[in-house]
């Protein structure tokens, strides 16, 4: 099948574009700049400059494709790229991009916590980014992951360098209790190469989690463990880690953690990964495992099993 995928220098991007090759798909990545983009060399493989927000090299870039993946997304706004111009603005352009090239197959990362009334913006966006896709009229599939782990990800590495730089204590933010559901990028690369050739899937909204359900407090204290540090929780109340967090967006250009995503934070992000397993036959790792798979004990011998 030859694919169009959006978002290939991303850490979802780059995992499943070594996929998709290696399942034997023809693939045209969309990137800003094709002679810095740095992706693998592949027969295979097709770059070709463009922007989802300006809708630039969507048209072209998509003539003689059969299928579109659409990963791009962001964390954080940046001057010229908000929330609604990149989840909303930019997925619609890619919609119409498709319905103009007949695309048959449209796959679309979104995330847990997508809804219309969502507690930050980045849910609303993506949700309207959903509903792009949902009345475009091309068959296709959302997949929403919860919290994804595994070499590259920004989360456990981000978790890691506060761990290592805090003296004495291992910061959490808050009492630790909202629950997250971790899945591994194995795991979630292999249900959008699937979703391509899945017809239960089609139509299909589909939940991403890990075989797990942890607290925050379990998720990083799995991470301590695993990454051989040993330092007490410190709970840090969340009144406090609101107001550094607004104080933080107003004077740097890219604060480390925003109001929005400490209101995602205190949310969790959970679900039911039945639907996953059954319709992608894919067996989820455990989080535990997945994570001594890149951070030990090879790289930390003091991990023993």
């Amino acid at each position: 099948m030859k694919v169009f995928l959006t978002g290939a220098t991303g850490f979802v991007g780059s995992h499943l574009l070594k996929r998709l090759i290696a399942d034997g798909h023809n693939v045209r990545a969309l990137v800003r700049d094709p002679a810095k983009a740095g992706l693998p060399a592949s027969p295979q493989l097709e770059a070709v400059a463009g922007d989802v927000v300006e809708g630039t090299g969507l048209d072209e870039g998509m003539k003689g494709c059969e299928a579109v993946i659409h990963l791009v997304g962001i964390i954080t706004e940046t001057r010229g790229a908000t929330f609604e111009q990149v989840h909303h603005i930019g997925t619609r352009n890619v919609v119409e991009a498709a319905k103009k090239n007949s695309i048959g197959r449209f796959v679309l990362m979104s995330a847990l916590g997508a809804r219309a009334d969502g507690v930050a913006e980045y849910q609303t966006s993506k949700w309207k980014g959903e509903e792009a896709v949902r009345q475009s009229g091309i068959p296709f599939c959302i997949l929403r992951p919860s919290l994804i782990f595994g070499p590259g990800d920004g989360f456990v590495t981000q978790m890691l360098d506060v761990m290592r730089k805090a003296l004495f204590i291992r910061p959490v933010p808050g009492d630790g209790r909202p629950k997250f559901r971790p899945v591994s990028i194995d795991d979630v690369t292999a249900c959008f190469a699937r979703a391509l050739t899945t017809p239960a899937a089609t139509g299909r909204t589909i939940d991403l989690g890990g075989a797990e359900e942890l607290t925050l407090n379990e998720v990083l204290a799995e991470i301590a463990a695993v990454a051989g540090i040993s330092k007490p929780a410190f709970h840090v109340p969340m009144p406090i880690m609101f107001a550094a967090a607004t104080v933080a967006q107003t004077l740097l250009p890219s604060p480390p953690v925003t109001v929005g995503q400490l209101k995602m934070l205190r949310e969790g992000s959970t679900c039911d990964p039945q639907a996953m397993m059954q319709i992608f036959s894919v067996q989820p790792v455990g989080f535990r495992a997945g994570l001594r798979a890149y951070l030990g004990p090879a790289k930390n011998p003091a991990i023993s099993n």
